[in-house]
């Protein structure tokens, strides 16, 4: 059974055996385990699954699962090409796509559960439940219930993961972390974490945003939103086909010259290096 969506495509399919799947123009897939038992492996590393777990995997082939009890999965790819805020449907697909690249560049892409707080994987199952429902169900209503589910997925995600990326870190204000969360939600959108914008959606005084972030952050505002931009850019060429071409455009820079540039001056690594010894680790 599949369900195919410009901006996503669910399938769920049973296994004796594991098989290569096709995918292309993914960022990566959700996984529910809804039967069966085995090993989950990630770029060589092993690990012991069974029913009601949920997995990330990334869009270059670099994982496997080795199949003890014939095992069911539900698979949710998500793609990128079409996270467009021009959509018909009445979803911004850009907010997915600023998601999406935050979980990618932010994940430690081990194998096993991809949220370990026991809450928030209730949560996360309980949509997942109500989608494949839906799925199963395939009314006039389904196809926009899902596109919702999978927006408080996505979003449950995040959160999970912006919890784990600021835990132990102390400010001497307490809204810098919304602030820093909002720019991660929104690296992708140039008029939102430009200085105006955000002086006036967090109350900073624009000639003073500057000195406020780096008390906090112990680094410069552009220092910061470089940085940010560089991991997703780092993320996108290890874990996904995208052109470079591509991802340069998608994050601002002016080129891939410009991009592999940057990169090469803070990681002493080009993107085309990092990609090939990505892909090498595979096999």
């Amino acid at each position: 059974m599949n369900f195919s969506h410009d901006a996503f495509a669910i399938e769920i399919v049973e296994y004796d055996e594991w098989q290569e799947r096709n995918r292309t123009n993914n960022f990566f897939e959700l996984v529910y385990i809804l039967e069966g038992t085995g090993i989950q492996s990630v770029a060589h590393i092993p690990h012991d699954f069974r029913e009601n777990e949920i997995h990330l995997l990334p869009a270059a082939n670099c994982y496997k699962y080795i199949i003890r009890k014939k095992t069911k999965f539900l698979f949710i790819r998500f793609t990128g090409n079409y996270f467009t805020s021009s959509s018909n449907d009445g979803i911004d697909y850009s907010s997915w796509f600023s998601k999406l690249n935050f979980i990618l560049a932010n994940h430690h892409h081990h194998p096993g559960e991809i949220v370990q707080d026991l809450l928030e994987k209730r949560q996360i199952k309980h949509l997942l439940d109500v989608l494949l429902y839906e799925y199963e169900t395939k009314d006039i209503s389904s196809t926009f219930i899902i596109q919702t589910t999978l927006v408080s997925i996505l979003g449950i995600l995040s959160r999970n993961i912006q919890k784990r990326e600021i835990a132990g870190r102390i400010f001497t204000d307490n809204k810098f972390a919304d602030l820093l969360n909002f720019i991660s939600f929104n690296m992708l959108n140039s008029d939102k974490i430009a200085v105006p914008y955000l002086s006036n959606k967090f109350n900073i005084s624009e000639t003073y945003f500057s000195e406020y972030f780096t008390r906090n952050a112990a680094e410069g505002f552009k220092d910061y939103i470089l940085r940010s931009k560089l991991k997703i850019a780092e993320s996108r060429a290890k874990y996904t086909n995208t052109s470079m071409k591509e991802i340069a455009w998608e994050l601002g820079f002016t080129d891939s010259s410009h991009l592999n540039k940057m990169m090469k001056k803070h990681y002493n690594k080009g993107m085309k290096e990092i990609r090939g010894v990505s892909f090498q680790n595979q096999h």
